[in-house]
């Protein structure tokens, strides 16, 4: 068995890792009520320089007046052994609304116990909407969360951004960049900003597979730094693990049959490298 020698010493490690993604729409209610407490009207969009428009808030809603419509986590369990996908969990529309959503994930996080929640970006975007939310709907954190209720204390929170850990000092860049460096397969679906538009479609199950294929790029990131780190197993095995989690529980979404011919490609390098070497031992004739 492999031990993680990330995971020496630190009996405090969170059983399990939990990553996620959600997608948000506009709150055109809620975003009509500030426009209201900012007396804003149509006619004052005249007076604003059209290169202002898209970042204005009384135009554009920033994430306060932005609701989530779905949200995406991967359990994984967090052993010596590093890494394991146990279970993808989907909540969204049209069965549950923001409130709904929000409530669903905060108790399993309230069942699984001690957990390590890790995002791409979500320090500036899925943690703070999932906390509003949550004020919103009158939920409570459970106490293996309360961390998240003072975000910048980084190492306490119980949310790592992989993002922030990887850039570093860089500028923060998308999760689809550093996946194509990586060869990791990523955004699927649909293009990112086509994502909107299966929502006015009403097409709820594309919009969940846009979440779930995020949350398994964030994931298989995840386990490449930890390899970097020191820890968790080789990336051929993580990729195995996590392709094969696919193969077996996700083979209806639309971004199983990516994962699959990625998980063949890995392993077929990897035997091809093997045998490179095999080959350089055999006496020349």
């Amino acid at each position: 068995m492999h031990i993680d020698p990330a995971r020496l010493w630190k009996s405090d490690t969170p059983a399990h890792v939990v990553v996620l993604d959600a997608e948000c729409r506009y709150d055109h209610e809620v975003h009509g009520r500030y426009l209201a407490a900012e007396r804003f009207t149509p006619d004052d969009i005249a007076d604003l320089d059209p290169r202002d428009r898209r970042h204005d808030p009384r135009v554009t809603p920033r994430w306060p007046c932005q609701k989530i419509v779905t949200l995406s986590w991967l359990v994984l369990t967090d052993g010596d052994d590093g890494l394991r996908p146990v279970r993808m969990e989907t909540r969204g529309s049209p069965e549950l609304d923001e409130a709904g959503i929000v409530a669903a994930f905060l108790a399993d996080m309230a069942q699984l116990g001690r957990v390590q929640l890790t995002s791409w970006g979500g320090f500036h975007a899925d943690m703070p909407r999932i906390m509003l939310a949550a004020v919103a709907a009158g939920l409570r954190l459970p106490p293996s969360l309360v961390g998240l209720h003072s975000p910048w204390r980084r190492e306490a929170s119980g949310h790592s951004d992989l993002m922030s850990e990887m850039c570093g000092g860089a500028k923060n860049a998308h999760l689809a960049e550093v996946a194509a460096k990586l060869g990791v397969p990523a955004k699927i679906t649909c293009r990112p900003d086509q994502v909107s538009r299966l929502m006015d479609q009403g097409k709820w199950s594309s919009v969940k597979a846009v979440a779930e294929g995020d949350v398994l790029s964030t994931a298989l990131l995840l386990m490449r730094w930890r390899h970097l780190l020191g820890g968790s197993v080789s990336t051929l095995e993580a990729t195995q693990r996590l392709t094969t989690f696919v193969a077996q529980h996700l083979s209806h979404r639309p971004y199983a049959a990516a994962w699959q011919r990625y998980g063949a490609e890995v392993l077929s390098q990897a035997f091809a490298i093997e045998a490179a070497k095999v080959e350089e031992l055999i006496p020349s004739p």
